[in-house]
């Protein structure tokens, strides 16, 4: 056998990332996130791999999403010995990822009595695995070498690299990110590779023009503002908060929207934030500029942080207008709930949608426009405005992932579509067929190809 690449997630839907590469002596896994739908655990996180745990020799990750990440505990539970590769601030990200996910599993636990897919010494088994590895530095294990490369998707997220010793080579693309995003570097360039795995979260879509982000976010503020509304935020904690943060920053202090009170409500985000600022090697030239210069691009005029669930509730002693910052960004747990109970059921608020809603997500239904939807138990019906930014996106569209795989020395000889719905996997592959010539497959669940 020479290399052979299985798919154990993310095969016509969007979470639940996890691929495993054999050769005839070593076994690494790329990714192992979690399952995520209308529950905050899906069933499917309680079953089998699909592999041994206990036969792998290491697990590589790309990014610290929970869709990417949050099985690892369920990895180390099931007897995996071996190390766990991440960039330096992926590692820390993950840590602050996996230590809430499994809070909010004993949360539900204590609520509902749902069980529990690890325990939290499964979670520190994981942080004391973590290899800091930074971009481009080549790793050998076993017979299989590997470079992380810079995604520009969340801050320290990779794409990965991975050759057999005098044999085939593999790319996994991980989540690739979108055009001009704050803080973070470009995409790198990807190099030459007989089989590209590739995501395809948006590969049948093409997002709003970038340059549009900011302008769009000011109007909404504005006309939020004029009605005495509350702005609702649904942010994911990694990255998508921090971006809002930088241009809140930026508009706030070129008076571009008036000085508001602001809430962030999300402790998750909160770390994640304290995290990224410890890192700014990582930074792209405009914001280490700033920081060089002392310019706090996360310091907002009128932002208040909320740690304690106390501060959280005193945030409906505020009158509006106001704007609340909380996770999660799918709406299927977290503070926001308690927010949308409280503010979805008056036409003068606006619920702003910065991030993809997976299918069976509340925040997927309020995406396609539901007037009625079950939050915490109360039926509500949707009288405030549902606004999509696209151009907030963390994901690649079309055109972009055509254009990294066209970045390649040598395009790859077949493409595999993974991390979308079916849909959206399957435009992409039709697309880079076309476009490129390039043969182009969706595989599905458990699937396994041999280079």
């Amino acid at each position: 056998m020479r290399m052979r690449i299985s798919f154990f997630g993310a095969t016509r839907e969007v979470t639940g990332s996890c691929m495993l590469v054999e050769t005839r002596r070593t076994r690494v896994v790329v990714d192992c996130g979690m399952f995520q739908g209308s529950a905050f655990t899906d069933a499917k996180n309680f079953q089998d791999f699909g592999f041994d745990p206990s036969t792998v020799d290491a697990a590589i990750v790309t990014h610290g999403h929970l869709d990417h990440v949050g099985r690892l505990p369920k990895l180390m539970k099931e007897r995996f010995k071996g190390k766990i590769y991440a960039t330096p601030p992926t590692s820390e990200i993950a840590t602050v990822v996996l230590e809430d996910a499994e809070q909010i599993m004993q949360d539900e636990f204590k609520r509902e009595y749902r069980p529990k897919l690890y325990d939290r010494k499964d979670v520190e088994a994981v942080t004391e695995r973590f290899t800091n590895v930074d971009y481009s530095r080549k790793v050998t294990i076993g017979d299989l070498s590997f470079r992380f490369r810079d995604a520009g998707h969340i801050f320290g997220s990779a794409f990965v690299e991975m050759e057999e010793k005098g044999g085939p080579r593999a790319a996994f693309s991980g989540d690739l990110g979108n055009h001009d995003v704050p803080i973070l570097r470009p995409t790198a360039p990807l190099a030459q590779a007989d089989v590209a795995v590739i995501e395809s979260t948006y590969g049948n879509r093409i997002h709003e023009d970038e340059s549009t982000r900011q302008t769009r976010l000011r109007s909404v503020i504005v006309d939020t503002i004029k009605r005495h509304g509350t702005l609702i935020i649904p942010a994911f904690a990694v990255e998508r908060t921090q971006q809002l943060l930088y241009e809140l920053h930026h508009l706030v202090e070129h008076r571009l929207v008036p000085e508001v009170d602001s809430f962030l409500d999300s402790p998750m985000a909160i770390k994640i934030t304290k995290i990224i600022k410890r890192f700014p090697r990582y930074y792209d030239a405009e914001a280490l500029k700033m920081v060089l210069t002392g310019n706090d691009f996360f310091d907002v005029p009128g932002l208040v942080t909320t740690r304690t669930r106390e501060e959280s509730k005193a945030i409906n002693g505020t009158h509006p207008p106001k704007i609340i910052i909380a996770g999660s960004g799918m709406m299927n747990g977290g503070r926001i709930q308690h927010h949308l109970v409280r503010y979805l059921g008056n036409k003068r608020n606006t619920v702003l949608i910065i991030g993809y809603q997976a299918r069976g997500t509340l925040g997927r239904r309020l995406y396609s426009g539901e007037k009625r939807v079950d939050v915490l138990g109360e039926r509500i019906d949707v009288k405030a405005s549902i606004i999509p930014i696209g151009a907030f996106s963390a994901h690649a569209d079309q055109p972009k992932l055509i254009e990294w795989l066209k970045t390649a020395k040598k395009l790859p000889g077949h493409v595999y579509c993974t991390h979308g719905e079916e849909d959206a996997a399957a435009a992409l592959a039709s697309r880079i067929t076309e476009d490129l010539d390039i043969p182009a497959d969706v595989p599905r669940f458990a699937d396994s190809i041999d280079l």
